[in-house]
């Protein structure tokens, strides 16, 4: 089961005892007074963790349900010298103020702990993805019910996994987190010999473990509590090998950021640009703002959004080529402003906040007379220098063709595409122009047309042209839009940047598997977010790994779409 639009989380609620978080719903404690030190007592060291991650051209998988306050993940990825995938599922997440307070005490010792909190992802019900120390720790963590969470990741998991954590509270207070039908799921999802490690040694858990093909050994753990239970799995185990290589056809942002994830992923890369040099197209806009289009109503498709939007800011932030900025999102043609509103209530917090004009203007420097949202991790990208900067990895080389047909090939060739396709894609043409500005706003505005700042000028333009535009038509149109902005027209365009964009009809990227091929195109103008997400679906399918979305998101982006509604009606971009 994935989530629905009816869905929500209901967050943790928790106290503080001495220091330590308590749970209010469950009665019980996150953790015990020696923290890390806990951690390796139950669940490291029986599960011979060091000895296991201890090759750094490997890689090591591990299941947990209880994600909590992350304390297992933080010392797991503090202890493992390989590539680790950390996997977790929780039905009640805590608040990132909440969660922030919880690992203050090991901050010191746990580097990540800080990055875990400036990273948290939004309590957006379904899986999330976060990467730590270049890639090298992954972090999987699925908001909802363990049910759900375990039979979305053996619905998507191909590669098995090696070692399990289950830290839910307490099997007297938290039943459902212990039940026999989770334990089956973990059976079929493990590899041979994993094991499984946990703080209870409750006969039913043990019995239901059993039964689900691990040997079971009680461990005397006194004087801190009687006893803790170990087990290693009996079965066939599951098994998957990914390719030790991969074609990337296109050298844009969506093209990069695929050669990129399946870098992080160990996978040997090609990324081909038939000698045009890396984002020569459209990808190479200077000045690109990467933030959300967020719809006004709770749907799948928001979900979508705003875990692209997060997803990508988290990735890309830092990198060569981005600016940590923020932007504001003023009323335009197809949001106006009482939608303003309805998307800040319904988009989860950390996200967006909605500004009334006075405090709008005051983040622009700028005179506004309408509300606005204010995206705070958003950032301000230069295409081409962000696309480099995704390239660069020893995993990573540039080819001028493609020649290998053995290997699996990922198409992100933007609206270039055979005549044969059934994809509905085409390419609409848009352009930017940069003016002399005496006071630029303070950071990146959006609304009606985009407007990125520079040192004394402004970046100003339009996201599609709809209609056949010269360069000159296309340039005073955007002078008209830095007028109304600053009720002024600007001078003559010093610099100008046109590309062409691959569209979909739906307005969704193509992203999936179909007919031999990998794709990930069509971004259009979310191509910031949703290319970089895109990436990270398709290079965690090659890899044999859970998307960082939930099924239904994926389903959602699939490229056998079209051809299911050219059932009813024609391609409408191809001509008769």
């Amino acid at each position: 089961m994935t989530p629905t639009v009816a869905q929500s989380l209901t967050p943790a609620e928790v106290d503080f005892h001495a220091g330590r978080p308590v749970s209010r719903r469950f009665g019980d404690i996150y953790y015990d007074a020696d923290g890390p030190a806990e951690v390796a007592r139950v669940f490291l060291d029986p599960a011979a963790f060091d000895e296991r991650t201890r090759d750094p051209a490997g890689a090591f998988t591990i299941g947990e349900l209880g994600f909590g306050t992350g304390l297992n993940f933080l010392v797991a990825a503090q202890a493992a010298r390989c590539r680790l995938h950390f996997i977790s599922v929780e039905r009640h997440p805590l608040s990132v103020a909440d969660l922030a307070r919880s690992l203050a005490p090991w901050r010191r010792r746990l580097p990540l702990a800080g990055c875990l909190v400036e990273s948290y992802p939004p309590l957006v019900p379904g899986w999330h993805r976060r990467l730590f120390d270049g890639g090298r720790v992954q972090l999987s963590v699925y908001y909802g019910d363990a049910r759900d969470g375990l039979a979305d990741l053996d619905q998507q998991q191909r590669r098995g996994v090696d070692a399990w954590f289950l830290d839910g509270f307490a099997p007297r207070r938290n039943p459902a987190m212990w039940r026999r039908e989770l334990f089956e799921t973990m059976g079929r999802l493990s590899v041979r010999q994993a094991t499984v490690t946990t703080f209870t040694a409750a006969g039913e858990v043990r019995r239901g473990l059993a039964d689900s093909g691990f040997e079971v050994h009680r461990l005397d753990q006194r004087p801190h509590k009687r006893h803790s239970t170990v087990g290693i799995f009996a079965g066939t185990g599951r098994f998957f090998a990914p390719p030790p290589r991969v074609a990337v056809l296109g050298a844009g942002l969506a093209g990069t950021a695929t050669a990129r994830s399946l870098a992080e992923k160990g996978i040997a890369t090609s990324v081909v640009d038939r000698g045009q040099g890396i984002a020569r197209g459209a990808s190479g806009i200077p000045a690109a703002v990467l933030h959300p289009r967020l719809p006004s109503e709770p749907s799948t498709l928001a979900r979508y959004r705003v875990q692209a939007f997060a997803f990508a800011a988290h990735r890309c932030r830092d990198l060569p080529g981005t600016t940590a900025s923020g932007v504001l999102q003023i009323p335009g043609p197809w949001v106006e402003a009482d939608k303003i509103l309805r998307i800040a209530r319904v988009t989860p917090p950390g996200i967006v906040e909605h500004l009334e004009p006075d405090r709008a203007s005051e983040h622009a420097g700028l005179a506004l007379n309408e509300p606005a949202l204010f995206f705070p991790a958003a950032l301000t990208v230069d295409g081409r220098r962000l696309s480099e900067a995704l390239c660069d990895s020893t995993r990573v080389e540039i080819a001028s063709a493609h020649t290998d047909d053995s290997v699996p090939v990922v198409r992100a060739t933007g609206s270039t595409l055979d005549a044969s396709d059934e994809l509905e894609v085409t390419g609409l043409i848009g352009q930017i122009d940069r003016f002399a500005c005496q006071r630029p706003p303070r950071l990146p505005i959006v609304g009606n047309g985009t407007f990125v700042p520079s040192s004394d000028s402004m970046w100003t333009g339009a996201t599609y042209e709809y209609r056949p535009w010269t360069t000159r038509d296309a340039t005073s149109a955007n002078a008209e839009r830095f007028r109304r902005l600053f009720g002024i027209a600007p001078g003559d365009s010093l610099e100008h940047f046109r590309g062409i964009r691959a569209v979909t009809s739906d307005r969704l990227p193509v992203v999936g598997y179909d007919q031999g091929l990998w794709f990930n195109l069509g971004h259009g103008s979310h191509g910031t977010t949703s290319a970089i997400l895109g990436a990270e679906i398709i290079a965690s399918a090659i890899a044999g790994e859970v998307a960082p979305v939930s099924s239904d998101i994926v389903r959602l982006l699939r490229p056998d779409r079209f051809r299911e509604r050219q059932q009813r009606r024609p391609n409408p971009f191809k001509t008769p």
